[in-house]
């Protein structure tokens, strides 16, 4: 029997035998992507105040019961629902941010091919504050590890001449931060090394547009 599969990065997913099963609350889906990426026990009564926060503690944790049904009815005997805890069985979802973060520490290319997009992409709740922050901070992590996978997954195809592979990297490199000056620069050596030199020229022209609509300052001289 195949594991069920959670996809996070991107507008969250879950999918059993390959096709979707569709969570009526999105209660629910928060509480999972919470219990996923944290990856350890929680008490009843910090979820319960984590996104139900407010409300009096029969309330919450009545709802948090509720949920907590809706859930199981999507990832099965992979939840473990104590009296006092709640956790995710250890290796029982197939979750893609954990087979993004293996992939950045080995498999570069791999991981950046699993980025759908940012984390709970479109996703919200918008009455709990906290978790909002947390997703934030959380998104901001994930974030930073595309930005070192897309680097090595550049060098890499640099270091096979695939100047396509390499170009499609930088650029999506600079998609996560477009005032950051190296990342142009390396774009700007990968399209000339490719042999498209009006590429090149373009880009440093984006550059120093950019540079001087957002900081006004103009480029560094070893962009130049």
């Amino acid at each position: 029997m195949q594991p069920v599969v959670i996809r996070l990065l991107g507008p969250p997913e879950i999918l059993r035998d390959g096709r979707p099963v569709r969570v009526d609350t999105r209660k629910a889906v928060a509480l999972l992507a919470y219990l996923v990426l944290t990856g350890r026990p929680h008490s009843r009564d910090a979820l319960a105040e984590l996104l139900w926060p407010g409300h009096d503690e029969s309330h919450a944790r009545g709802a948090l019961r509720r949920t907590l049904s809706t859930l199981r009815g999507a990832v099965g005997d992979a939840l473990e629902a104590g009296r006092e805890q709640v956790a995710l069985r250890p290796g029982a979802l197939d979750v893609d941010v954990e087979r993004f973060r293996a992939g950045a520490l080995g498999d570069a290319e791999e991981a950046v091919a699993l980025y759908r997009g940012d984390l709970l992409a479109g996703f919200a709740l918008r009455d709990s504050a906290e978790f909002e922050h947390w997703v934030a901070l959380e998104a901001d992590l994930l974030r930073r590890e595309l930005a070192g996978a897309l680097d090595r997954a550049g060098e890499l195809a640099a270091d096979r001449r695939d100047w396509a592979g390499a170009i499609r990297a930088a650029r999506r490199r600079l998609e996560l931060d477009p005032l950051q000056e190296t990342a142009h620069r390396q774009l700007i050596g990968l399209l000339a090394r490719s042999g498209d030199r009006a590429a090149a020229l373009a880009q440093y022209r984006e550059c120093v547009r950019a540079l001087n609509r957002e900081l006004g300052v103009g480029p560094l001289p070893e962009t130049t």
